[in-house]
């Protein structure tokens, strides 16, 4: 059963790589932010009404959840506009852990064990091969959407962790952020785009944009049932994994370049993750 359930894990992780690949290879990258939204729409609907509301302390949460998910969104279009995936993504991905790990240490007082102290290491290390040329400079105009977008996956995370323990029902808590997340994004979008009717014109790109939210959300259904059979470091750890597929996905679809360098810092900022969730 355990061997299932990383099979599992790691199929998420290749899952949550490939939505993003469909996010970068759009022609339009906003409008398949509308499209993404659809799915999540659905589903949280329908959880919304059979699950008990969350407890009143978690609506705070919820709020400045569903404002962080939706400025996150944006600002990852953002970054795949010129960068290369298997840049963009690993930093992003790569960044929320080693953040996080630093606001534990200076606004919890948590200190570091030398095991997950060696992980942030790594991680700064791969992040700044992968975002800085010599002389400190970026290496693309989209490093730095890149950068923030790692940040608001980090603070996201954090009041996330505390909402769904507030909420009395982590499921209802999801459900609620979904919903006041992509709602206001389906709206946006329809008016960038000229009007919902304008959203649904061509069926081939509206399956492609619903896929990429059923992907995003089947993946994290597999996340939450690897919880009830692994431990969360690991589980969490495995989902890591996800920026070596980004890698690889660039380069088998998107013609980018396989070169040593990205590789190398692509495995640090996996490994340094591994060992900061570990």
């Amino acid at each position: 059963m355990a061997s299932f359930v990383v099979l599992l894990v790691l199929l998420s992780a290749l899952m949550h790589a490939s939505w993003n690949a469909f996010l970068h290879l759009s022609n339009d990258r906003v409008w398949l932010l509308g499209m993404f939204s659809v799915p999540y729409v659905i589903v949280s609907a329908i959880g919304a009404c059979v699950l008990p509301l969350p407890d009143a302390a978690s609506w705070p949460y919820i709020g400045a959840s569903a404002v962080l998910e939706l400025a996150y969104c944006f600002t990852l279009v953002r970054a795949y506009r010129s960068g290369d995936f298997g840049q963009i993504y690993p930093i992003a991905r790569g960044l929320s852990p080693l953040l996080i790990s630093a606001g534990a240490l200076v606004f919890a007082h948590e200190a570091l064990h030398a095991v997950a102290a060696t992980g942030v290491v790594l991680v700064s290390l791969g992040i700044m091969s992968l975002a800085f040329r010599r002389g400190m400079r970026f290496s693309g105009e989209s490093v730095p959407y890149a950068l923030l977008t790692g940040l608001f996956i980090a603070v996201y995370s954090i009041v996330d962790g505390l909402g769904a323990r507030a909420a009395g029902n982590a499921l209802s808590y999801i459900m609620w952020v979904y919903l006041l997340w992509n709602v206001p994004q389906f709206l946006i979008v329809c008016k960038l785009r000229g009007g919902a009717a304008q959203m649904f014109t061509s069926k081939a790109a509206v399956a492609r944009g619903m896929l990429a939210g059923v992907l995003a959300l089947v993946a994290y259904c597999f996340v939450i049932e690897a919880f009830r059979f692994l431990p969360i470091a690991m589980v969490s750890a495995l989902r890591e994994l996800s920026s070596i597929f980004a890698v690889l996905i660039g380069w088998l679809f998107m013609k980018e370049q396989l070169t040593a360098r990205r590789m190398i810092a692509c495995a640090l900022v996996t490994c340094g993750a591994v060992l900061i969730r570990l």
